[in-house]
């Protein structure tokens, strides 16, 4: 129930979501005076929403500040949510989203011999159908990109962050009792994803990937781009994650 509707939650949360609404109340309203101020609102709302510099100086607040190793670890756990399983055309190609950054650097930390082992954690978040497994899919492609199958250790019942954590500790305290670890996610989903895994009786390191923000500094503030309506819904998704977590006991 608990999946079901955090999923429900996320589609509510979007600011695109709030764009319809307005919209479609200022559309509908029989008062001219309030289609004005739905209308009114609705302009503020995406001006607010779609300057990048806003959205970035957010970012450089919550995002986890990169890491840089210095040392060797057993083991890099890298969580799910990089991959489009919707992707075209279905004939034996990998197709994966904006978050792919989570994946194509672990690979590097592999090569650098930075990690010897990559733990996949995650399954599948469909809400109705089941859909493949994400960890057991990407398997066959980083095995394409040079990782040997005896490096890659899967976890695939995960279907939130908190699972990812839960289960990746059992693993880990069960095969690698004393191996030392390093979590890998997106910047902005580091903060409630470590949380987690030390709840969970993990002591990690963190290496955060897919940073939001970039380095157009004051340009930014002058841009204003639909697209970052969508990137908003990412950070909205972790502040309210943080705080469901918290009430459930998560963090």
């Amino acid at each position: 129930m608990f999946f079901f509707l955090s999923k429900a939650l996320l589609f509510l949360i979007r600011p695109m979501f709030w764009v319809m609404i307005l919209a479609i109340a200022a559309f509908i309203s029989r008062r001219s005076a309030r289609r004005r101020r739905y209308a009114f609102i609705l302009v503020l709302f995406l001006i607010f929403f779609s300057n990048k510099g806003l959205f970035e100086a957010v970012c450089s607040l919550w995002e986890m500040p990169p890491q840089k190793i210095t040392q060797s670890y057993d083991i890099g756990i890298l969580l799910g949510g990089y991959s489009n399983s919707s992707g075209y055309p279905k004939d034996g190609r990998h197709h994966f989203n904006a978050s792919v950054n989570r994946l194509t650097q672990t690979l590097e930390l592999y090569q650098e011999g930075k990690i010897r082992n990559i733990l996949l954690t995650g399954g599948s978040a469909n809400i109705i159908t089941k859909g493949q497994l994400e960890s057991e899919e990407v398997v066959d492609f980083i095995e394409d990109m040079g990782v040997p199958r005896t490096a890659v250790i899967v976890e695939p019942k995960a279907r939130n962050t908190w699972e990812n954590a839960l289960f990746s500790a059992k693993i880990i305290k069960k095969k690698y009792p004393n191996a030392t670890c390093v979590l890998i996610t997106s910047a902005a989903h580091m903060r409630r994803a470590q949380a987690c895994f030390r709840k969970a009786g993990l002591n990690i390191d963190t290496y955060s990937t897919d940073f939001r923000r970039t380095d157009l500094k004051g340009w930014a503030w002058l841009q204003f781009e639909p697209q970052v309506l969508g990137d908003w819904e990412g950070l909205i998704k972790e502040w309210v994650g943080m705080l469901v977590y918290a009430i459930k006991g998560y963090l």
